[in-house]
């Protein structure tokens, strides 16, 4: 990739090797008058540079943001950013920065702002989860990241194994958590056993997955599963599409809604973006919502 960068002198590079890194990187883009900012990493760096715009940003303007497909995890990539090999896709970027080549699409996603407790500091993302994806996010970290498969493929045999553990009630895999929730800063519903539980501000999931199909205006597509919902594996082709049957209802423990915020009172762990995270009642309710929105640039041929 330096190599490449090497060859453009109007596309700057800057090296960061922690997310403490980030914010001096920001300030020199930044000072030379960028305009569209390049991420490459998964989708931890991604979540941890975007919430840098959104609560501190040294730009004037925020600029466009271009996803690389650089990190392990690259899910965000899928939906709004530059897809195949990182070489070619910085060969790409290159090309349209400096001479306008490829066609351009922009596209405008709300970035969720997670707050553990009302006393922790937010962090920011694009999918948050909780239930039977955490054992599937520690399934692929086990046994797959370690076997050098990322990209999509990794989160795809990761949820594959992560179904089939469902579908034989094996306890590695069924394990659901007990929250209280509330949508919108509604009244809170009364303590449930949730099998499945995901917001996005994404359009599309890794393998073309929408499993979101409620009402509403917000940017948050959620879902909930409960832990009794009848005929789960027959109805998660259905739901995986967002596309309900008449088996997929609220009545049988099946929800879904299109939010402004989502709280939960729980004590165990959640995921943003692949990042674990634990929450506990008595620390306060982990709260979920927009935290801005950012305009992508999708790069083609």
């Amino acid at each position: 990739m330096e190599r490449i960068v090497a060859d453009h002198p109007g596309v700057h590079h800057c090296l960061t090797r922690s997310a403490d890194d980030i914010p001096a990187a920001l300030a020199r883009l930044a000072e030379r008058g960028v305009g569209v900012l390049a991420i490459n990493g998964g989708d931890g760096t991604v979540g941890q540079v975007l919430g840098r715009l959104l609560e501190a940003s040294p730009f004037e303007r925020l600029p466009l943001v271009v996803l690389l497909p650089g990190g392990t995890t690259n899910m965000n990539v899928g939906d709004v950013g530059l897809r195949g090999s990182l070489e070619r896709a910085v060969q790409r970027l290159c090309d349209w920065a400096e001479q306008g080549r490829g066609r351009c699409r922009l596209l405008r996603r709300a970035v969720l702002r997670v707050q553990p407790a009302p006393d922790s500091a937010a962090v920011y993302g694009m999918f948050f989860g909780a239930g039977a994806i955490i054992q599937g996010i520690e399934y692929c970290q086990r046994e797959v990241h370690t076997r050098g498969i990322g990209n999509e493929i990794g989160p795809g045999l990761a949820m594959a194994r992560t179904l089939w553990g469902i579908a034989r009630r094996d306890p590695r895999f069924v394990r659901p958590v007990t929250a209280a929730v509330a949508f919108d800063g509604g009244p809170e519903r009364p303590p449930e056993d949730i099998l499945l539980l995901l917001s996005s501000t994404l359009e599309r999931l890794f393998l073309g997955m929408r499993p979101w199909w409620g009402d509403g205006d917000g940017p948050l597509h959620t879902t909930l599963v409960r832990h009794d919902a009848p005929r789960l594996i027959r109805n998660l082709p259905a739901l995986l599409r967002g596309r309900p049957n008449r088996h997929v209802n609220e009545t049988a423990g099946y929800r879904s809604r299109n939010l402004d915020s989502l709280q939960l009172a729980m004590d165990g762990p959640f995921t943003l973006d692949g990042e674990l995270f634990h929450a506990s009642r008595e620390a306060g309710p982990v709260d979920v919502r927009s935290g801005g929105i950012v305009t992508f640039a999708r790069i083609g041929r």
